[in-house]
């Protein structure tokens, strides 16, 4: 690989070192340059580029991260696609990270620009958490290289894997004194349950007893009658030694104590005993709390079905000091973001279609039919079948004729008596008339008749303001096009708009935030505005052609 600065005269198939924005159009870091894109570098007075030639033996960076991830995963995880040299490990179930160090650090140390960063040992995760990433910093690797990392891999077996929890039966016993509060069982419980059933577990079987050893060793004999898969117990007052009151009523019931205490805090007055082939835990006073403790990391293990006794216990100490991190309610946390990511923000959709079609020659070109189904048609129903709050139509030439064909629909209508003055009049009209609690406008041109809702889902799913993806457009060949989504804070100055350029003077504006979302399907780019155009499209419906330029 040479990196250089390089004449665009003389650049022809070098990747971009750097992302290069133009008017109307933007060529972003990575791209293999072709003749047309030097020639649009050039044609704005940009003569020299920055990037590299890949040599005869290089693999490119996505190709690399692919294959390193590829090798990498393990049980219960899967790769992503490769993004600019990145690529992830997700996991296919909640359940612990399984990580090989001795296999990630040999990587690492080679240093030849692959680097691989994961979760810790055990850690819980989630399903569709990453679980690692991939980064391979150059643009390409040799290929020598590559395999060396490769190698290192293979001579370690499974690297990063999840083990996934397996579904268990849980037995909660409850210990009481004389004045004991009634709260405080309340509490306990529905804290264990929540703690149990994040686990992928279920508390089959609760009881109470007094505080005495009699009582106790009945009560788990009718539980381990249950055939749970572990016992719990949560005594009145917390265990301080194995003759204590909890641990007598496991021997009493022909168990034997494994350990007691832990070098974890919270969580160093666990006791772990069994009974049989059962599993009980006396837990610890912190047990009550929600935080994450010993009692979560023993459990975690226990429930993924990996071995758990005073060996596996004596050896949390390192990383055991977990004090005061609110672990359990930080993973609920992290799924509710990981579900506010994943659905959709209140998107309303505006649909523009009070032109007066000048270069059809006089007809309301949305009316006619492409595929014999009128394009205002067309546009409309996509916009319906996608998962936007709301559709509102601005209408303007024959409106009475745009009503009448959308009858039925749960369309709003906005009318633009001044049409004829430029389509800015008509995006306010239609901005000023939607809901005031949307996230997001979604502004849709009414002549792209082969647009679909998969094409306006795509999009949408992009769409999240939390995180900085607040206009989200198309992107194809390094051209930005329709539809584009625009985050509420942006109707303002959509509002000082004036002429028939639209919202583009914006896209200038704020080119910073546009979030782009490359699309490999033509439709999203094409409209119709001239009988050639119209033609066209009807004669790609009849040779049922699709409309798409090939993958990339």
């Amino acid at each position: 690989m040479v990196f250089d600065n390089y004449e665009c005269s003389n650049a022809e198939g070098v990747i971009l070192a750097h992302t290069v924005r133009m008017p109307g159009l933007t060529l972003k870091k990575g791209r293999v340059l072709c003749a047309a894109d030097l020639a649009a570098l050039q044609d704005n007075g940009i003569l020299r580029i920055s990037g590299v030639r890949l040599e005869a033996d290089d693999v490119d960076e996505d190709q690399a991260a692919l294959e390193m991830a590829r090798a990498l995963a393990g049980p219960s995880v899967a790769h992503g696609q490769p993004v600019a040299g990145r690529c992830y490990l997700y996991a296919l179930s909640d359940g612990l990270a399984l990580v090989n160090r001795a296999v990630i650090d040999a990587i690492n140390l080679c240093d030849v620009g692959i680097f691989i960063a994961t979760l810790p040992e055990y850690a819980e995760c989630l399903h569709q958490q990453a679980v690692a990433s991939i980064k391979v910093i150059p643009f390409a690797v040799p290929r020598r290289q590559l395999d060396r990392c490769l190698k290192l891999i293979g001579a370690g077996g499974s690297a990063i894997a999840v083990q996934w929890y397996k579904p268990r039966t849980v037995a909660l016993l409850l210990t009481e004194t004389a004045g004991f509060k009634e709260s405080l069982h309340r509490s306990t419980s529905a804290v264990t349950h929540q703690r149990v059933t994040a686990m992928g577990a279920q508390i089959i079987f609760e009881k109470r007893c007094a505080h005495v050893v009699e009582e106790l060793t009945s009560l788990l004999t009718e539980a381990l009658a249950e055939e749970v898969d572990l016992v719990l117990i949560c005594g009145a007052s917390v265990s301080v030694d194995p003759s204590d009151i909890v641990p007598s009523a496991i021997v009493s019931c022909g168990g034997e104590i494994d350990h007691f205490g832990m070098p974890v805090e919270p969580g160093n007055m666990l006791l772990l005993g069994h009974v049989g082939a059962c599993p009980v835990i006396n837990l610890p006073g912190c047990s009550r709390s929600p935080k994450l403790n010993g009692l979560d990391w023993v459990m975690q293990r226990m429930a993924a079905g990996l071995p758990m006794g005073k060996s596996e216990i004596l050896t949390m100490g390192v990383g055991g000091l977990i004090k005061d991190i609110s672990h359990r309610w930080r993973m609920r946390e992290q799924g509710n973001l990981i579900e506010q990511l994943q659905t959709p923000h209140k998107v309303a959709a505006l649909i523009l279609g009070a032109g007066s079609s000048s270069r059809m020659g006089g007809v309301n070109k949305l009316l006619l039919k492409v595929g014999g189904v009128p394009m205002l048609q067309r546009v409309v129903d996509a916009a319906l079948g996608a998962e936007l709050a709301s559709v509102t139509v601005v209408t303007g030439c024959q409106a009475d004729e745009v009503r009448h064909l959308l009858q039925g629909r749960d369309v709003r209508y906005v009318h633009n008596d001044a049409y004829r003055e430029g389509i800015a009049g008509s995006l306010k009209l239609g901005l000023s008339s939607l809901p005031e609690d949307i996230d997001g406008v979604m502004i849709l041109l009414a002549d792209m008749p082969f647009i679909e809702a998969a094409h306006l889902n795509e999009l949408i799913a992009e769409f999240n303001p939390a995180i900085e993806r607040d206009i989200v457009a198309p992107l194809r060949e390094g051209r930005l096009g329709n539809p584009i989504i625009w985050s509420s804070r942006y109707i303002p100055a959509m509002m000082n708009l004036s002429g028939d350029g639209g919202a583009r003077p914006l896209l200038h504006e704020f080119a910073a935030n546009v979030w782009e979302v490359p699309m490999g399907d033509d439709a999203i780019f094409l409209d119709v505005d001239t009988p050639e155009a119209l033609g066209e499209a009807n004669r790609r419906c009849e040779m049922n052609e699709p409309v798409v330029g090939g993958d990339e």
